[in-house]
């Protein structure tokens, strides 16, 4: 249906007649601002359809380019027509009743208010004049503006502060009390309460520069790189588990150090951009420059078995674009990965350019690595460790030559060895004390001293002979075995020994066994597991019996002669297990035996409980009544190698110099077993060392790089078009030279970059003042809103980018050399920032300005925030006196409720004595259960980008300050603390308690509220003294040594309320 829109038109001429005579007749009407004004109408309303994705675009309009907003449309009309409203569709459009007509549709659920309508038309008719998004502008450095209450101001900062608050109508102001004042500025350097002695010597500093030295003490401390660090673990999504699947364990404490002694040392922002993006690509990098680039891949990653390599890898490099996008850029990058932008000019091509550029880490999709770091990572040493890790290297190299030393003369010494063996052969083999033997020497008979019995076989199938080690062999398929009733005098009491000759060809399987069935399982056996030989003697299983184990497995398809002799001690120490005549090492698994090993089962050959299951060869199982010595073993095993021995060496065959040369070497070339043994010592000694030396995950290229193609609707399994490494076409350029994530990060940080600076003195602004400048800190787009003070914005961005003066008197000469700083100082900027009379003015909030400006957009009054999760906890335990002030560091586990981790494959083991007294950035961070306090407190879970936390007020935070054992220890350690500073007068505890917690001397009111609490507390506990006693048991701080019960728990749950107080968890 066609509508026409000429009645409309005829109404809109009349209107911008009316309009024009009321012009005439009274004030004409300011001019429009684009960007501040109209923009946002067009984003908000307009962009979805008529924006930068093409492929939602109607009619062929794009409202979001000058061109193409002005150009005329497919229907001959024109969306806009500069000073003419009645002549432009987009005018028409917003006035027209006719649902299929008006704009926005109603469908689209955003439609105009009379005041936006009336804006767009007065552009309009104002001539429609157009700016590129501010954001997208570099930032130019503007005069100072002129302020009537020039006093005030202490630096540039505040000229742009009190210029909009005078036009306004609004006066700052005062400055805030000396130790409230303090307090904040306490917290917002270094993220600690100030002491007593801190709030004492300020207050009594009348001098000018008293607050400057305040300042530049907090900015010195060494805890001033934990504060500034803490937002930026935030934005770098760190944690110390992979996130995705089981959450497994990673060690990435060695990038927070670096970040926390980045702004200690005030690395300049350039510098501490391009090492974190691209250290491991700058010339020579350094082991810094290179932990740096963990901020990259501080991305989560995934473990499971059943997932696609390439979806995960597809994420991982998504996340890396989308954060530094949010941390450079301020822009919601990641709406480009599935299509065009809807609102910002970013189209799904460059977000995958941008993506290759992270695309050629030489990384799985799949790490399964969950206990460690996955590659590429580098180990970090430190001096003691690399010095050892040397000397053990230069020992490990040793032992190795001597062992190659050994080796080379291994033939001629065997040689020599086998020549005098001949000579003098072995005399025959010493029987004496043999309870029993079955040769299986083409037969199944045992014998003993006292007669023959032959064996029964557990399968009608004919058994098989073949030759063997000596003779003949009995060979066994896993479905027959052989059982002989015989009574052997094996107890636990006695000392005896038992073997036999076996071919292993199945890891698993019984040599032989005299065992009951289950559930007792009384008796004793020789058997394999995954090809390591155990050994049972059992009373009753598994309380009564011992079970031991080689540590190494049994080659398969080679003869070994393996011998089990035992001391009569019940222990598993008592017991010695020999293969091809040489000890070896056992692992315990039960030592707990104290019954007789004795019943009436038959002795079984290959089988145990009659479940036939050796799959090999067995001949010469014997039994003897005594423990054997060493030579008497070895002399056992050399009997089954005296036929190849006997030989010439030029008649035997490969296997069979292989297994006299693995004998020989095994049980007479004692140097040779020696320099194995001391270069295994060396290998163990060296891992050891480097097993223990930290690891960080880092950035390296691939050579070639992986190719990047556009991923068709974000699906990693659609492959569009190729791409290369680029920035969006918005944008500027790319430096010339290589282009690589190196020049990426240089391009961030170019003076024609609009964005880089803007959004990072904004953030800074946002840390200080609860809020940005840009209220979306992490949306500088179409989308984010306009800034409350533009000028300022860019005045700061300029200062931050080129540095220059920040002197009043100076500031109109920028490379004056009072008060001159150089570029991308973030100590600067933060002196900068706290120094301002801006930041200085009380909190206090009148009716008029809570009216005016609820949410301190305009700046009329000093920043009152609550303190993030982290300090909460650290105030807590600096205030009572626990706090581990150490800095850096692995993680640790504090306190944390039973249950926390169920479901991912580990377990939380609390770490005890200092380490749970450390401050809350370096308590273990589990993404997907991560600190429950924290989270309470509304700290991230740290998967993605964090930008700005939310602060909310719940009950459960109430429920957390009262009842957590971190909080209630805080609390006894505040009285404890007292105690100690005021042994006898209750008041002046009240008045220290007090001051360790909030710096600031009582008023008399608020101590008569603290005594009036500790006399009902105490009269509580006297009534019930063992909940005083439980309340003090709380926590591992140790009670002081004499101590009232009732007197202390009343004192400590004074300091509780004082702990829980608002303005204790307030800045």
């Amino acid at each position: 249906m066609t509508i026409s829109i000429q009645p409309v038109r005829r109404w809109l001429t009349y209107s911008v007649w009316l309009c024009s005579c009321v012009g005439v007749l009274g004030a004409a009407p300011a001019p429009v601002d684009f960007n501040r004004e109209i923009r946002p109408i067009l984003s908000e309303h307009c962009y979805a359809c008529h924006g930068p994705d093409e492929g939602k675009r109607k009619a062929g309009l794009r409202l979001d380019v000058e061109q193409e907003a002005f150009k005329s449309l497919k229907s001959g009309e024109r969306a806009i027509v500069a000073g003419e409203p009645s002549r432009s569709a987009l005018v028409s459009r917003i006035h027209s009743t006719d649902p299929d007509e008006i704009m926005p549709p109603p469908d689209h659920g955003k439609p105009l208010s009379p005041a936006q309508v009336k804006l767009l038309v007065q552009w309009v008719t104002q001539g429609a004049r157009w700016q590129q998004h501010w954001a997208f502008i570099p930032p130019q450095r503007g005069p100072l503006p002129q302020v009537k209450q020039k006093t005030w101001p202490r630096n540039p900062v505040d000229t742009f502060v009190l210029k909009r608050l005078e036009a306004g109508g609004f006066k700052p102001n005062p400055e805030a009390d000396k130790s409230d004042l303090l307090r904040r500025l306490t917290f917002d350097l270094t993220g600690l309460p100030p002491t007593i002695e801190d709030v004492d010597s300020f207050l009594a500093d009348a001098s000018e520069g008293a607050y400057d030295k305040a300042v530049d003490r907090l900015m010195s401390s060494r805890h001033f790189g934990e504060r500034m660090g803490q937002q930026w673990l935030d934005l770098a999504r760190y944690a110390d588990t992979s996130g995705y699947h089981f959450d497994g364990v990673r060690f990435m404490w060695l990038w927070r150090d670096w970040v926390i002694d980045s702004f200690n040392d005030n690395k300049p922002f350039d510098e501490f951009t391009i090492e974190q993006l691209a250290g491991d690509l700058l010339p020579k990098p350094t082991q810094n420059q290179r932990i740096a680039t963990g901020f990259v891949r501080n991305n989560m990653t995934n473990d499971e078995g059943g997932a696609d390599p390439q979806e995960y890898l597809n994420k991982y490099v998504t996340d890396r674009v989308t954060t530094l996008g949010s941390v450079w850029l301020g822009m919601t990058v990641g709406c480009a990965e599935c299509h065009d932008h809807k609102y910002d000019p970013i189209k799904t091509k460059e977000f995958y350019q941008f993506y290759s550029f992270f695309h050629n880490v030489p990384e799985k999709g799949l790490d399964r690595i969950r206990t460690d770091n996955p590659p590429p990572r580098l180990a970090v040493p430190s001096p003691e460790q690399a010095t050892r890790f040397v000397e053990a290297e230069f020992t490990f190299k040793d032992a190795e030559k001597t062992l190659q030393d050994k080796n080379s003369e291994l033939g001629e010494v065997q040689e020599r060895w086998e020549r005098e063996l001949s000579e003098q052969p072995p005399t025959k083999l010493d029987m004496t004390g043999i309870l029993g033997e079955m040769p299986l020497n083409d037969s199944k008979t045992w014998t003993t001293s006292s007669g023959k019995n032959e064996a029964r076989q557990a399968s009608t199938n004919a058994l098989k002979f073949v030759d063997g080690r000596l003779g003949r062999a009995l060979q066994l398929d896993g479905a027959n075995h052989l059982e002989v009733d015989v009574k052997l005098a094996l107890d636990r009491t006695n000392t005896f020994s038992y073997g036999a000759w076996i071919n292993l060809q199945a890891p698993t399987g019984t040599v032989f066994s005299k065992m009951e069935k289950e559930p007792g399982f009384r008796g004793f056996d020789l058997i394999l597991v995954d090809s390591r030989l155990n050994v049972h003697l059992v009373n009753t299983w598994p309380d009564n019996a011992v079970k031991v184990r080689t540590k190494d497995p049994l080659a398969q398809n080679q003869w070994a002669h393996v011998l089990v002799t035992y001391d009569g001690s019940s222990k598993a120490a008592g017991i010695r297990l020999y293969i091809n005549g040489r000890s070896r090492e056992l692992e315990t698994e039960k030592d707990t035996l104290s019954g007789s090993l004795t019943n009436s089962e038959p002795l079984r050959i290959g089988a145990r409980h009659a479940k036939s299951d050796f799959v090999g060869l067995i001949s010469h199982v014997r039994f003897f009544d005594h423990s054997f010595s060493a030579a008497e073993v070895l002399a056992h095993a050399l009997e089954g190698y005296w036929p190849i021995i006997s030989k010439s060496r030029g008649k035997r065959n490969d296997q069979e110099r292989g297994e006299i040369a693995r004998f020989y070497k095994e049980n007479f070339a004692f140097d040779l077993v020696r320099a194995e043994a001391a270069l295994v010592n060396a290998r163990r000694d060296k891992d050891a060392i480097y097993a223990s030396i930290p690891t960080t995950m880092i950035m390296e290229e691939m050579n070639p790089p992986r190719e990047t193609f556009v991923l068709v609707r974000g699906d990693f399994r659609t492959k569009g078009e190729k791409v290369a490494p680029t920035t969006p076409a918005f944008l500027p350029p790319l430096p010339a030279g290589s282009t690589n994530r190196l020049s990426l990060a240089r391009w961030l940080m170019t003076r024609e970059h609009p964005l880089t600076a803007r959004v990072t003195v904004n953030r800074f602004w946002a840390t200080f003042f609860g809020t940005g400048l840009v209220k979306t800190v992490n949306d500088f787009g179409s989308q984010g809103e306009w800034p409350s003070h533009p000028e300022l914005l860019d005045w700061l961005a300029t200062q931050f980018r080129d540095g220059g003066s920040i002197d009043l008197r100076q500031v109109k000469n920028p490379r004056s050399k009072q008060n001159l700083v150089p570029a991308w100082d973030v100590k600067a900027l933060v002196r900068l920032l706290v120094t301002s009379a801006t930041y200085r003015q009380s909190g206090s909030v009148t009716p008029e300005k809570l009216e005016h400006d609820p949410y301190n957009r305009l700046l009329t009054r000093g920043p009152r925030l609550r303190l993030d999760a982290e300090f909460i906890r650290d105030n807590a335990l600096a205030v009572a006196g626990l706090l581990n002030r150490k800095i850096g560091g692995p993680s640790v586990k504090p306190y944390q409720p039973s249950g926390i981790w169920d479901g991912v494959d580990a377990t939380y083991t609390q770490d005890h004595g200092e380490p749970i007294y450390r401050r809350g950035m370096y308590v273990f961070w589990r993404r997907s259960a991560h600190y429950p306090s924290f989270a309470t407190f509304d700290a991230p879970n740290r998967e993605v980008c964090t930008f700005l936390r939310q602060r909310t007020q719940t009950p459960l935070q109430s429920l957390v300050m009262m009842n957590d054992p971190v909080y209630i220890e805080a609390a006894r350690g505040l009285a404890q603390r007292v105690l100690a500073e005021e042994p006898s007068d209750l008041q002046k505890r009240l008045i220290k308690a007090f001051r360790h917690t909030l710096g600031r001397p009582p008023a008399a009111s608020e101590i008569d509220v603290l005594r009036k609490t500790y006399e009902e507390q105490r009269a509580n506990f006297q009534q019930d003294p063992k909940a005083a006693e439980a309340f003090l048991k709380v926590g591992e701080l140790k009670l002081p040594e004499k101590m009232e019960p009732v007197d202390f728990a009343a004192l400590a749950a004074t300091a509780s309320v004082l702990l829980n107080l608002n303005e204790t968890i307030t800045k």
